[in-house]
């Protein structure tokens, strides 16, 4: 394979990345759903751009590989794979490996779904550290279902990475145990990381002003707690970066109880 480079999809790229769509899924998917009318019908390149066009929100989400023209593309929303297509011509020269490569760099545990019967893209996830959640849902208006992977490799960096918070302290809340504190932001935990006291890692939500449920945002940086065996990773909408006075100043209502230090390295 010759040197090429991810970068961020442009709107001169979406012919390409319509071809590419169109001609992996017609490959890939024909074989499962036996639809010839959507395979040839209703799946068009025209289309395809056309609605990328429409949605440059969607298009912002993309990265393609290019060495001189597109060969292949992945959709990055949040800590999801939406899609990871390689062109049927430039399969097996290690296209595909390194856009999700790039994804792991950027999203800690991502996750995705994939058909039941996609045994080739299956196993392309298993090699690079996807395993099954047992979540198993029908692919709309077809008979077909679809799977749910989610990365679970360790990372040691996570400073830069995109997580998914699950919110229990929403921002007005109180604390269980401490009524006398009242959370002025959201404060949740991520699934699956272990945290130093055993329990899921907690996170602090910041630069975002209204309750959540949950949200998905970029580590800034972690706050570790001297006096205690546990550390708090710093969230923020993915882009925005914070001074270490800011990031003490929306945390003090707690880590005032602590002896505190802010790193911006994982």
């Amino acid at each position: 394979m010759n040197e090429g480079t991810i970068r961020k999809a442009e709107e001169k790229d979406v012919s390409r990345i319509a071809e590419i769509l169109v001609f992996s899924k017609r490959t890939q998917d024909r074989a499962i759903f036996h639809d010839d009318d959507f395979s040839f019908g209703v799946l068009q390149v025209l289309p395809a751009a056309r609605e990328l066009l429409a949605h440059p929100e969607k298009l912002a989400e993309i990265w393609v590989f290019d060495d001189g023209f597109v060969k292949g593309m992945i959709h990055l929303t949040g800590d999801e794979i939406a899609e990871l297509y390689i062109d049927p011509f430039f399969e097996h020269q290690h296209i595909g490996s390194a856009l999700m490569e790039h994804a792991l760099s950027r999203i800690l545990h991502p996750r995705l779904w994939v058909l039941e019967k996609n045994e080739q893209g299956i196993a392309f996830y298993h090699k690079h550290g996807f395993s099954f959640t047992g979540e198993r849902v029908q692919e709309q208006g077809t008979p077909e279902y679809k799977v749910r992977m989610r990365h679970t490799a360790a990372r040691q960096d996570m400073i830069g990475k995109i997580v998914r918070v699950i919110v229990d302290r929403p921002m007005g809340s109180r604390h269980p145990s401490y009524p006398e504190i009242i959370y002025p932001v959201n404060y949740g935990f991520i699934e699956d990381i272990p945290g130093g006291d055993g329990e899921e890692q907690d996170a602090y939500i910041l630069e975002v002003h209204r309750p959540l449920t949950e949200f998905t945002g970029e580590v800034c940086a972690v706050i570790h707690r001297e006096d205690d065996n546990e550390a708090k990773w710093v969230v923020t909408p993915a882009g925005i970066r914070l001074s270490e006075t800011k990031i003490a100043s929306d945390t003090l209502f707690q880590e005032k109880y602590f002896r505190s230090r802010i790193s911006f390295s994982g």
